[in-house]
């Protein structure tokens, strides 16, 4: 009989977390003096050093959103503002289902986990679902100096797996053109970076509707080999991915399976 072997204790590393404005938040430029509907990815600064860095190296925007608080004053919280479009290598073998609800069934949720997307039933009033998936940002050509995490929850979780699938279906493409004495593997999900911006304006909600700017991939329908080659990872993000792939899992499994595991951050009500 095999005996079962020792654990290693797991350090289940933050990240910093991007977020989208689906034109519900309301923003504006720092020394600008109303806010207006804002649409884009962000981040808080202040909540982490090397990106707070990073950002001011790249000249990277700065804006003002106001966070409304149940029972009180609104937050005003200053941002990072990387436009309605950011480039991404996600670190994640893909999703193995199409939707959230399929990807939480019985058979589905341990190899999302597995395959490096942290997804859940949101915990308290209106069990909503949550989605978060880490990875690079490129601003300028320069990677985030460490994964950052992208979170997401109700409606907007399905928005971004769609986008995940729809870059596994490029990732595939790639794997016809790829030269294979170069690189014989499959083209992994952290190989090409992944565009993700505003799609159209819908209108969501139940009964009282309001419309939103939700999260697409802005992949075309037809790459050709000039847009794969535009979106190439650079060099050392294979190394990078290789050194972090084991921290994603176990951050995954935390997100998805423990309560309390996700960092504080604005949410909206979508």
């Amino acid at each position: 009989m095999a005996l079962p072997r020792r654990n290693t204790v797991r350090t289940i590393a933050e990240a910093p977390v991007i977020q989208w404005a689906n034109g519900r938040h309301e923003g504006r430029p720092i020394g600008a003096g109303r806010f207006a509907s804002f649409v884009g990815w962000f981040t808080e600064q202040g909540k982490d050093h090397d990106l707070d860095a990073w950002c001011q190296e790249l000249n990277v925007a700065t804006c003002e959103i106001r966070h409304p608080r149940a029972g009180g004053q609104p937050a005003i919280v200053r941002h990072w503002s990387f436009g309605e479009q950011v480039r991404f290598f996600p670190l994640t073998s893909g999703p193995v289902a199409p939707t959230v609800a399929a990807s939480l069934g019985p058979r589905t949720h341990g190899p999302t986990v597995e395959a490096g997307i942290g997804i859940r039933w949101g915990r308290g009033e209106g069990e909503r679902s949550k989605l978060a998936v880490r990875g690079y940002l490129q601003v300028d050509g320069a990677l985030t100096p460490g994964p950052v995490q992208l979170s997401v929850r109700s409606r907007m979780t399905d928005e971004l797996l769609a986008a995940l699938v729809d870059h596994v279906r490029v990732c595939e493409l790639a794997d016809t053109l790829v030269d294979r004495a170069k690189h014989p593997d499959v083209v992994q999900c952290y190989e090409l970076a992944l565009t993700l911006g505003a799609g159209a304006e819908e209108a969501w909600g139940r009964g009282e509707t309001t419309t939103v700017f939700p999260i697409k991939s802005q992949h075309p329908e037809a790459p050709a080999l000039p847009y794969l080659r535009a979106s190439w990872r650079p060099e050392d993000v294979v190394a990078r991915a290789l050194a972090d792939w084991a921290g994603v899992q176990a951050w995954a499994q935390e997100f998805s399976f423990a309560a309390g595991a996700e960092p504080a951050q604005y949410e909206d009500a979508l």
